[in-house]
């Protein structure tokens, strides 16, 4: 057998060694990203060039949200949010809206949609604030149907940030989430007192 041929055998009986399918490679960095302990998240408007929101998650279920003109805050911890009302925090049930605007930064079905059959397209390498990333582009159905764009850093094989075109709430937006400080242990969301 020619070693052309060989290299060829090999490749196919051990697909390690051939290079990953760009939905392979975003679907491990999914799951390296739903294995982080802790990161940091800040949600721009970019059509608009606003900071929207910030976010700061420690596993498995604590998020500390805060809008980008620093008028709301809510704490939230598995099903309870505590919301700042008049100065002062009030404990109440999580709003089903909150649970599933929370759920765009860690979305569980992104991953079981690149396990099947999701159609992502590698666009090359840029550079995310000096961090080399890989860049992909796919279209989501769940919880909404968006265009996105996510940059996948080289080094660490996580999402540094991602862009989403869509719908939301009927209004057609493009929104930028920058993703930081990934395990971070000085992270921390703990319930007011």
């Amino acid at each position: 057998m020619s070693p052309t041929k060989l290299l060829l055998a090999l490749a196919l009986a051990l697909p390690g060694l051939a290079a990953a399918a760009p939905r392979d490679e975003l679907q491990a960095a999914y799951v390296r990203f739903l294995s982080a302990r802790s990161f940091r998240v800040s949600v721009t408007d970019v059509k608009k060039g606003q900071q929207l929101s910030t976010l700061d998650f420690v596993a498995p279920d604590r998020y500390h949200i805060r809008n980008g003109q620093g008028e709301m805050e809510q704490i939230l911890i598995g099903d309870d949010a505590y919301t700042l009302i008049n100065g002062e925090r009030v404990k109440l049930p999580m709003p089903i809206q909150v649970g599933r605007i929370v759920s765009q930064y860690r979305n569980q079905e992104t991953l079981e949609e690149l396990t099947r059959d999701l159609d992502v397209t590698a666009l090359g390498e840029e550079t995310v604030e000096g961090q080399a990333a890989r860049v992909y582009t796919y279209t989501q159905t769940r919880p909404a149907k968006a265009d996105v764009k996510v940059w996948i850093g080289v080094a660490s094989g996580l999402p540094l940030q991602l862009e989403s075109q869509g719908r939301f709430l009927g209004v057609k937006s493009t929104t930028r989430l920058r993703y930081y400080d990934y395990d971070d242990t000085a992270i921390r969301v703990s319930a007011p007192q």
